[in-house]
């Protein structure tokens, strides 16, 4: 049976129809993202031929509000203890109580966001939080596509997106010059994926703080991409072999977990090497010595990103970019 102008077709069958992604869709209906212009013909010639609109939201009004947010999380961090997480999740959870709101989570990964596409086409919320800012993030399309409210933590290269954000450039270059005045001249970033603009933003600042000093970047001492136990093994070694001065960790789970690579190996910290982590939480409380790190309060950034997209729903002005200060702890691990 002919589909009529108020039946509604969803992005998985337009998806299916097709036989392209669903992001691809999503792009090709919004207008916005990198796809060729002969995509964009084809989805929306095929949707016009249905006879059907896409599914999508016609706009938040008090009249269909939910009064549910959800805080999308990238699907492997369920497997990951991260202080970060659960305290950002505690700030935007009192401030969307406080706003008479409740939350709701969402799990989603680079290749598919099904659980988010489901709560969008069943109207689950009235407005979403990015945990985490992705290059060419799937999630954005989509969410553009349904015309929902949204704020993304993290930088985002697309000025016109909502982002709260810590400042992640400054407290890694304050960080490497502190390191860098200590005496270190070796000194090894070791981060996590490279597809997190996050971990763009330490590189930076560490790259800046060596300019200052006139030290070249060294490529072999910069390794990206730790996302597993065995990819930091390889990670470690493949520094070490480069004889590096100090080690500084993208953040609190893989400093902890070098700091116990490093007393297997019989290295000593700081006498043999200096260890440092670009983000601080009592995960490092337990380490002996105790380690340097930039510390940021991470409850209140995600307050602040709540706050914003309930402003947002509340039709008030709002500033795009909303950027948190940072504290530089030194201790015992970089003496």
């Amino acid at each position: 049976m002919a589909r009529t102008r108020q039946n509604r077709i969803s992005i998985e069958e337009i998806a299916q129809a097709l036989n392209i992604s669903k992001t691809t869709v999503s792009r090709a209906l919004s207008g916005k993202g990198r796809i060729s212009e002969a995509t964009r013909s084809r989805v929306r010639s095929y949707v016009a031929s249905t006879g059907a609109a896409p599914a999508v939201r016609s706009g938040w009004s008090e009249e269909n509000a939910t009064h549910n947010l959800t805080m999308v999380i990238p699907d492997h961090f369920v497997r990951l203890d991260l202080p970060f997480l659960r305290k950002c999740m505690g700030g935007i959870t009192t401030m969307a109580v406080q706003r008479g709101y409740d939350m709701l989570l969402c799990y989603t990964n680079a290749s598919d966001t099904s659980q988010l596409q489901r709560q969008l086409a069943n109207h689950k919320m009235d407005g979403v939080i990015l945990s985490r800012a992705l290059k060419d993030d799937p999630c954005v399309d989509l969410l553009r596509q349904y015309q929902i409210p949204f704020v993304v933590i993290g930088r985002c290269e697309d000025s016109t997106i909502p982002q709260a954000d810590n400042d992640q450039v400054s407290g890694s270059c304050e960080m490497t010059r502190l390191l860098l005045r200590l005496g270190a001249r070796r000194i090894a970033i070791l981060t996590g994926s490279t597809a997190y603009m996050v971990t763009a933003d330490r590189i930076r600042g560490y790259q800046l703080a060596l300019g200052e000093f006139g030290i070249a970047t060294d490529p072999w001492l910069i390794q990206s991409g730790i996302e597993s136990d065995a990819q930091r093994a390889d990670a470690l070694e493949a520094v070490l072999e480069r004889k590096p001065d100090c080690l500084l960790c993208g953040d609190d789970r893989l400093a902890f977990d070098v700091m116990r690579a490093l007393h297997s190996r019989h290295i000593r910290v700081p006498e043999d090497i200096r260890v440092a982590s670009l983000y601080d939480s009592e995960l490092l409380l337990g380490t002996t010595p105790s380690i340097s790190a930039v510390q940021y309060d991470a409850e209140r950034l995600g307050a602040t990103a709540c706050r914003m997209l309930l402003d947002l729903l509340a039709g008030k002005q709002v500033d795009l970019r909303q950027v948190e200060g940072y504290q530089v702890i030194l201790r015992d691990s970089t003496k």
